[in-house]
Parts: C-alpha cells; sequence; structure tokens
C-alpha cells in the first residue's frame, strides 16, 4: 500500500517501523482492544494545538483547563477541513509532526502496545510503543481523558432511579428547589391545554374524527401545523386540505393525526436552544426525519411486533425532547456538553453527558413525558433508544428507534453516533433490513418535502 507521502516523510526522516493494514470493522467504543489513537484540533486566544488520545477515552476539557490553565474548545469543522486540504490528506493522522501543532498526548495511549492511527477508509498505520514515543519528544504527555462511563442498563422501574440521578444533578448544578413533581423541579413551562387533551382523548376508546378536529383546531398554530403537514408533497395527495377533518380522513388518518397533534404540541413548551454543538443539526430537522422514518420501519416489522404508525411517529418526534430540557435547565452545562461533543466526535454524546452530569437528556425526557401521563410505550421507548441490549418490555419500539437513528447517521440527517446495528438486535426485532433500507431511501428521497415541514416548524 502507498501511503501519504507527508506521512511517510515523517515516518522515514523518523526512522520508524511500521505495517499498514486494513481497517477492522466497527466495534464498540467499549471494547477493549483494538483501540486507535484519536486526534483532536484545539484553540483557544493563544492559538491551536492537537490532543492525540485513545478513541475509547473522553477528551476532557475540564482536566485540560487545570493542567494548562487555558480554555480550549475544539477548531471549527469547517476550519479542520481547511487544515484538511492544506495537508492534502484525506483525513488528517495522529502523528505529531503532520500539522505541526503543539502536541499533547494522553498518557493512557502509551499503555498500548500497538499505537493504531487511521490514516483513511482503507489504511492504518500501526506503530509500536518504543517507535511512537519516539515521535513524542517534543509532546506534552499528560492526564487529559477520562474512560467512558459504565453505564448500567436500568431495570423495569427505571423511573425511580432516573428521577433520583436527576434529583442529584439538579442539587449539583443548580439551584433549583426538589419539588414532588418533576415538571415544578425543573421549572418547566406548564404542559399545553391541548396536549393534555389529546392525551385525554387517546385514551377514549370511542373518540372520533370529528371530536379530534375539533380539539386541534382550538389551538390555530397547532391546527396549521398539521394542515400544512398533511398537504406536503411527501403524502402525495391531490387537491388541497384545507381543515382537520380532511387531514384525518384523506391523508393522515387518525392515529397519525393524533399522535402528530401530540408531539407538535410537546415541542412547542419549550424554545429550541440558541447554542448546540458545531454542525448541529436543528431540533426540528431531526425530529421530522425521525418521525417519518420510524413510520415507514413499522413496514419492515413482522406483523405481530409491529407498532402503530402514529406511535411510531410520535416516538420519533419526541426522541430528542431531552436536548430542550437540558438547554433549559442546564444552560451552562449544556454549553460545556456542547464543547465536550465538538472535541469528541467519535465518542457517543451518551456517554459524555453520563460523565459531565451523571445524567442523560433520554432519562429526564422519559421521566418527565412519564409524569405528563404519556403512553409507557413512547417513555419507555425514548429513554432505551439507546440501548440496543435492552430486551424488556416495549422493546420492539426502543430497538426501532435504535436502528432509525443509526441509519439516518449513515446521511448525516441527525447526531446520533456513527456506529454499527448489533446482529442480536436485528434478529430479535425480526426486522427485514432490506425493507428497512428501502424506507430509509424512500425518506431520503422526499428530503426537500420533510425540510420544508422541519422549516416551517422551526418558525413556529
Amino acid at each position: 500500500m502507498t501511503l501519504p507521502s507527508r506521512v511517510q516523510k515523517v515516518l522515514d526522516e523518523w526512522h520508524i517501523t511500521y505495517s499498514v493494514t486494513q481497517p477492522s470493522a466497527t466495534m464498540s467504543l467499549a471494547s477493549n482492544h483494538i483501540v486507535s489513537a484519536h486526534l483532536a484540533i484545539l484553540e483557544d486566544s493563544h492559538g491551536r494545538i492537537q490532543v492525540i488520545h485513545p478513541a475509547n477515552r473522553i477528551l476532557d476539557l475540564t482536566k485540560m483547563q487545570a493542567q494548562t490553565t487555558r480554555e480550549f474548545r475544539a477548531v471549527n469543522k469547517d476550519k479542520v477541513e481547511q487544515i484538511r486540504q492544506g495537508l492534502n490528506l484525506e483525513a488528517i493522522p495522529a502523528l505529531p509532526q503532520v500539522t505541526g501543532f503543539e502536541t499533547f498526548v494522553d498518557s493512557a495511549l502509551l499503555n498500548l502496545d500497538d499505537i493504531i492511527i487511521t490514516l483513511d477508509k482503507s489504511q492504518e498505520l500501526h506503530i509500536a510503543k518504543k517507535d511512537f514515543q519516539t515521535l513524542l519528544s517534543s509532546a506534552r504527555v499528560g492526564d487529559y481523558c477520562v474512560d467512558i462511563p459504565q453505564v448500567h442498563m436500568p431495570g423495569e422501574k427505571w423511573l425511580a432511579q432516573d428521577q433520583k440521578d436527576i434529583h442529584h444533578a439538579i442539587k449539583n448544578f443548580t439551584q433549583l428547589r426538589i419539588h414532588q413533581r418533576l415538571e415544578e423541579t425543573l421549572d418547566m413551562p406548564p404542559m399545553p391545554e391541548t396536549a393534555q387533551k389529546i392525551i385525554d382523548l387517546r385514551m377514549d376508546a370511542d373518540a372520533e374524527t370529528n371530536e379530534l378536529a375539533t380539539l386541534v383546531e382550538t389551538d390555530p398554530g397547532l391546527s396549521a401545523q398539521v394542515i400544512s403537514w398533511a398537504n406536503s408533497p411527501y403524502y402525495g395527495v391531490s387537491g388541497t386540505i384545507s381543515n382537520i377533518q380532511e387531514a384525518v380522513i384523506r391523508v393522515l388518518g387518525f392515529d397519525l393525526v393524533i399522535n402528530l397533534a401530540l408531539g407538535l404540541s410537546l415541542g412547542r413548551t419549550l424554545s429550541v436552544p440558541k447554542d448546540g454543538p458545531q454542525g448541529y443539526l436543528p431540533f426540528w430537522h431531526q425530529s421530522v426525519y425521525t418521525g417519518a422514518l420510524m413510520a415507514e420501519l413499522c413496514r419492515a416489522m413482522p406483523a405481530e411486533k409491529r407498532p402503530t404508525q402514529g406511535i411510531a411517529y410520535l416516538c420519533g418526534l419526541l426522541h430528542n425532547f431531552g436536548y430542550l430540557i437540558l438547554g433549559h435547565v442546564f444552560p451552562p452545562h449544556f454549553a460545556l456538553i456542547n464543547r465536550h461533543i465538538d472535541a469528541n466526535p467519535n465518542i457517543n454524546r451518551y456517554y459524555i453527558e453520563q460523565h459531565l452530569m451523571g445524567i442523560t437528556r433520554e432519562q429526564i425526557s422519559s421521566s418527565l413525558l412519564k409524569q405528563w401521563n404519556l403512553p409507557d410505550d413512547v417513555c419507555s421507548a425514548i429513554r432505551y433508544q439507546n440501548e440496543a441490549d435492552y430486551a424488556g418490555e416495549y422493546s420492539e419500539l426502543s430497538g426501532m428507534m435504535f436502528v432509525c437513528t443509526r441509519l439516518l447517521r449513515q446521511h448525516e440527517n441527525i447526531d446520533a453516533p456513527l456506529e454499527a446495528i448489533p446482529e442480536p438486535l436485528i434478529e430479535r426485532l425480526g426486522m427485514d433490513m432490506t425493507k428497512a433500507e428501502a424506507a430509509l431511501e424512500k425518506v431520503m428521497q422526499a428530503k426537500d418535502d420533510l425540510q420544508e415541514m422541519a422549516r416551517l416548524l422551526h418558525q413556529g
């Protein structure tokens, strides 16, 4: 294999012995073997640096600040891309001499006998520890990272433990008082009256279309959003839908409209944070795409495990509701989380939130939605959406969400981690992955329509 000339020059000048292999298949970051070196480019007012650390450890900016008295943040992705293009490389390797930036190295990397450095999609460089240490003659070696937290999957009675964790985080990171009800503790705006009435109507087995239409139309903003949804080319209706009753009968159906209306109503309870991680896709963009694909994935599920499209859509719309809550309740720590997400693009932000706050957005949102009397299957699906091994009650729905978000991540339409979908999960769901890929293709072909929906929702 031919190495990039810039990399070859460094290896030759420093007399480094090496070997080149093809990258291994996608593996869990929590794995204790085959750990590669990761490069992060950071900056502050004094300039740019690079940090080389094991890819399965979280780069802790608070530790960096404590040891350097400098407050770093990740260099903007566009600027990193300019650096890469200037070096004429497919990827910037974790070799100190390639960029020439001041170098910091996490000491845990030197516990590895074989240092693996990704060069591109088809090549990995293997360097023995002794040779790699030669390259670090002018680098600062220190303890700059933390291990990925060991997150234990909660049992069936997850709500009590999650609320305990949430209250602990609130005591540590805010001045809020602990109340009996979570929404009071979080200082949340009250649930919209329309949303509460929709929840009540969902529980009525005899509810009819005209009742739903009358209820939704009492909220002009919500009504307009549902009607614009029904008129979207995505649903291929001929003519114009002018009221909720037509939206139900001609296009969407009762189940989808009632869940869509509930998801949209709850999504409007909180303002979308203005500042997110670099390149963060807007909240409603992610919600719309996830809702659409969740509904389509129902067709890939065996009939006996298939949820209704409405429930699947609702889970998709609300899958990232915790993002809004974190921005509302923990503003300074929300900013800190975002800085760490930027600095650790290879780490699932689920672990970053656990490390920094001891809770995740899934815990906080599912607990709140549970207190708001949303269906148990929706709350459980949101809680376990990142737990591929979860096989308890309502695991079909949470498993679908795991598959959905990882499929969308392949097209960079969501901020889920880029990771493989485990075969045991696919087998447990009984999901037809050929149909799942077809569902993804259908959603991606409708991207213009979905982006227009998201734009209208963002405008409110």
